[in-house]
């Protein structure tokens, strides 16, 4: 058996519970603000990890740690 949820919205002092076209726009808009936060998530972790990639090769290359290189690129 299928099982519906309830959304309620609080506008001002107003509580309103959506339905049909309104609750489906929302629910919409839901997933998709789900799935950009997700692809701007996965697009910080490849930067990052091609940062570390990078201060990595960097560091074997010329001899400098992490910190030195990190003190360089801050600057």
């Amino acid at each position: 058996m299928a099982t519906t949820s309830k959304i309620i919205v609080g506008i001002d002092d107003q509580i309103i519970e959506l339905k049909g076209a309104d609750k489906e726009a929302f629910i919409a808009d839901r997933e998709a603000t789900n799935v950009q936060s997700q692809l701007v998530e996965a697009e910080y972790e490849a930067k990052k990890q091609l940062r570390i990639d990078a201060i990595t090769k960097l560091g074997a290359a010329s001899g400098l740690s992490e910190a030195e290189i990190n003190s360089i690129l801050n600057i």
